[in-house]
């Protein structure tokens, strides 16, 4: 079996950038707490935290499973951990003293882990690392960019495969699960990561004419109407019909990195108003990646969005409906759905070079329906690449 274990040259340089930043912070270290942050700085998932110091070998401590986290990771010490209290004696014994600056992930650690560590280091500074590895994360290298195209591949792949698979009278989350199949097959995890507290993705949104119009907690334009309250988004228990818009938002993420992308579909006939709506779409879409490139404002990408919107005469129904609009035409995506960049209002720094993002135009019609289009891009040195091929044409099947 193919091992897609992340390159040691991979790891060695997203170390030495997290050097440079504590270096730049006056911070002696940094401890990595979160598991896609530990999967991107050590090349494992395993039950672990990865002490990494501004001078010195970083220190890998593993508490489940040590002898697959060692094969998987890049990291030369890997030591087991029985508990968190042994933290500091491993760093003591193998670093020659424990730094009187740490930095964690405090966006993602539970305040209840967080007063363990304190108590753990007691007379520690512990510092919120949060920003300063999300700003190293943003800026995707080569490696990262060939996970996300494959990723999109198994996208087209799972779009070719819906007119063979929609039939007239099937349940939204029944299509959803067989192309969840599709795209398993091809190597897809299915579950995609988020990092906001209470928030999770998944790949099957499925949304056919009424439910597209559906709101629910997700911060997008649309929800859809779920299974239940237990799980009240994405694909539901109606029944497809003909000639009402099928929105399928489908996220796919291959060896961790994701992609996202939407396409539009219609069992017959799709009624002019939609089809307008969605060339619409896809114009706001052209216009502004025609703009994206390096330096320029993300705030600005934002604006123009809205104003093509708006030229077009879609203001009303462009990202939400009247008072729940999103505040957002894009986000950064990766190894998490909700990275840097945000194409959004009050994100007023530059787009630069190895940035990956999805951009969505979408137009919402309360109790009909929604369009719109998706697609994932990586910012190159004089504008944009897309990383999602899957066709674009609105299918009539």
């Amino acid at each position: 079996m193919k091992k897609n274990y992340v390159p040691a040259e991979e790891i060695k340089r997203r170390l030495q950038k997290l050097r440079t930043e504590l270096d730049q912070r006056g911070w002696a270290a940094a401890l990595i707490v979160q598991d896609v942050d530990l999967l991107y700085f050590s090349g494992t998932m395993q039950n672990a935290l990865l002490f990494v110091p501004q001078t010195g070998k970083e220190i890998l401590m593993v508490k489940k499973y040590g002898e697959r986290a060692q094969r998987e990771s890049a990291v030369e010490q890997v030591l087991p951990l029985n508990s968190w209290n042994e933290i500091p004696s491993l760093i003591e014994d193998h670093h020659g003293g424990v730094p009187r600056t740490i930095g964690i992930e405090l966006d993602v650690l539970p305040v209840k882990e967080y007063m363990r560590l304190q108590k753990i280091f007691s007379g520690v500074a512990i510092t919120d690392s949060s920003s300063m590895i999300r700003a190293i994360r943003k800026i995707k290298s080569p490696y990262e960019t060939k996970q996300m195209k494959q990723a999109g591949e198994i996208g087209k792949i799972v779009y070719a495969e819906v007119p063979h698979i929609l039939k007239e009278g099937m349940m939204e989350i029944e299509l959803a699960g067989l192309l969840l199949a599709v795209a398993m097959r091809h190597g897809h995890q299915n579950y995609l990561r988020m990092r906001s507290f209470n928030s999770y993705a998944f790949s099957w949104h499925v949304l056919s004419g009424f439910t597209g119009g559906e709101l629910s907690f997700i911060d997008a334009p649309m929800g859809g109407k779920g299974l239940s309250p237990a799980f009240p988004v994405g694909a539901s228990l109606k029944p497809i019909k003909a000639h009402e818009p099928i929105l399928i938002d489908f996220g796919i993420c291959y060896n961790g990195y994701q992609i996202d992308e939407t396409r539009m579909f219609c069992l017959g006939k799709l009624p002019q108003k939609f089809k307008d709506a969605y060339r619409a779409a896809r114009q706001i879409e052209t216009e502004v990646a025609a703009i994206a490139r390096p330096g320029i404002s993300c705030q600005e990408l934002f604006h123009r969005g809205w104003e093509v919107a708006e030229e077009l005469g879609y203001k009303e129904y462009f990202m939400g409906p009247p008072g729940h609009k999103t505040r957002f035409i894009g986000h950064g995506i990766g190894l998490e759905i909700d990275e840097y960049p945000f194409i959004a209002q009050g994100h007023d720094y530059p787009l630069e070079e190895g940035m990956t993002f999805a951009l969505e135009p979408k137009m919402v019609f309360p109790s009909e329906g929604a369009v719109g289009i998706e697609n994932t891009f990586v910012v190159r040195q004089h504008g944009v690449e897309k990383l999602t091929p899957a066709d674009e044409e609105l299918i009539e099947v």
